[in-house]
């Protein structure tokens, strides 16, 4: 079988990187990590022989792709406690390309939307917080309150107390993220994964805030402990908070974030910081409190912004007077930004190749 090579991350390393020889396990099959680096940026990867497609798999084979799956998030978990202040980006289990020189082509490619997550995940963790309710005891506890139930005729009782019950739940979920939400920079929910399960919210949490984090854990686990169970997972890499699209080139990200700011194919530093700021005015939820897209709306500008600065900061001489000077969107300017030459990539192995002296 042809040899791959899987990619678990994409890294920074505009500063000192983790020794990959320090996670002595290796890769998928013992295979020896190695670093595919382009600009500011690192792909972590090893070289494979295998298929990730399950399709009509034998139980080994379901067993081998578990195996696989537990190496990956060990990698990714080694690469987040070493990673420290500096972002961590876990890809998409399964991510392979045919070569080194592909994976290079690949952060190439992709490096705006890798830069900007990289960014925003920098110094954070994910951390995940799932709660269970026993219904019929709810159910006892809604009775106890509202006895005048228990006397309704038995239809209208159960529709009653599935009302209430439905009730009580938005109130437990609002209670609980109230807890949780001033520790954290941004949360993603997950599917329910059993019918008592009433909650299931992924965190990004910095790092420096994980005790804090803690702490309104417990106070609202705390809070509800005769109603509600809680499980808390993590520290983990920041699965939930990535949605990369390698079918989305530089180009087409940073021309799609420049029509959400309204901005022209040029404009300077100052007039791209003028025109972020006036949208979040006019769009932040607070002003607009009977519009329910404002809270998306708003995410989606500050997600513009964080691609415009991300190409904007890439270019040669960013940030030197003059600030007024303009930037070009031009689709020739942006694919120009981004042409690999023989010294953009830098390949380094944790360890010599076998036949070497």
């Amino acid at each position: 079988m042809k040899v791959n090579y899987f990619i678990y991350a994409t890294i920074d390393n505009s500063s000192a990187m983790p020794s990959l020889a320090e996670f002595q396990a290796g890769g998928i099959n013992s295979a020896p990590l190695e670093m595919v680096c382009y600009r500011d940026i690192a792909a972590v990867v090893s070289a494979i022989d295998v298929d990730f497609s399950l399709g009509d798999a034998s139980t080994d084979q379901k067993e081998s792709h578990q195996a696989y799956l537990l190496t990956y998030q060990q990698v990714n978990e080694f690469l987040l406690k070493k990673s420290g202040s500096n972002g961590m980006l876990p890809l998409k289990f399964g991510f392979t390309a045919n070569s080194l020189q592909d994976v290079e082509k690949v952060l190439e490619q992709a490096y705006i939307q890798l830069r900007t997550y990289l960014d925003k995940l920098k110094g954070t963790m994910e951390l995940v917080i799932q709660v269970s309710w026993e219904l019929p005891k709810i159910l006892q506890a809604i009775i106890k309150e509202n006895p005048e139930l228990a006397s309704a005729d038995p239809v209208q009782t159960g529709r009653l107390l599935f009302e209430a019950a439905e009730i009580k739940k938005r109130n437990f979920i609002a209670a609980i993220h109230d807890h949780l939400s001033p520790c954290s920079k941004d949360y993603s929910d997950a599917p329910l994964k059993t019918e008592a399960m009433i909650f299931n919210r992924s965190y990004l949490v910095e790092k420096d805030k994980e005790s804090l984090f803690d702490d309104a854990v417990d106070l609202a686990a705390t809070e509800f402990e005769e109603l509600l169970t809680f499980r808390y997972i993590g520290p983990l890499p920041a699965y939930s908070f990535v949605n990369i699209e390698l079918n989305q080139g530089n180009f087409a990200m940073v021309d799609k974030a420049r029509k959400i700011l309204q901005l022209p194919e040029k404009a300077s530093w100052e007039t791209i910081k003028s025109a972020y700021r006036q949208l979040i005015l006019a769009h932040h939820p607070d002003r607009n409190p009977d519009n329910p897209q404002a809270v998306q709306t708003t995410k989606a500008v500050v997600a513009a912004y964080d691609i415009v600065r991300a190409y904007c900061q890439s270019l040669p001489g960013f940030g030197e007077p003059n600030p007024f000077d303009e930037i070009s969107f031009a689709k020739e300017a942006v694919e120009q930004a981004f042409i690999v030459d023989n010294k953009g990539a830098v390949l380094a192995r944790t360890q010599p190749p076998k036949n070497s002296a």
